[in-house]
């Protein structure tokens, strides 16, 4: 049935296979990322980029310890997709075609 297909597709787009690498590389840039942009961004916008970087962080301890927890990293991308897409620059810069705002959407 329909919602079996989309649960299958959704296992493999959350996969480690997928995203772990990305999330990897992501989250390497996020520290030096915020550092050099707090001054420019508003009190609620750096906090909600550290929000994003500690989920980032989380996600991917799933992938490396558990990476079967599908509930687990549903419920990150969700928590992530809350706090908006991630600095334009750094996903531009590692993945130009990861969306995650349309992604989170179909969780």
């Amino acid at each position: 049935d329909m919602e079996t297909i989309v649960e299958t597709m959704m296992h493999q787009l959350l996969s480690k296979e997928i995203l772990h690498e990305p999330m990897k590389e992501i989250g390497e840039r996020y520290p030096k990322w915020l550092e050099e942009h707090k001054s420019g961004l508003s009190t609620e916008e750096y906090q909600r980029y550290s929000d994003q970087y500690e989920l980032i962080k989380k996600l991917i301890e799933v992938y490396e310890n558990e990476p079967n927890n599908f509930n687990k990293i549903v419920e990150l991308m969700q928590k992530m997709q809350e706090c908006g897409q991630p600095p334009n620059d750094i996903v531009q810069e590692l993945a130009p075609d990861l969306d995650l705002a349309s992604l989170g959407g179909q969780l």
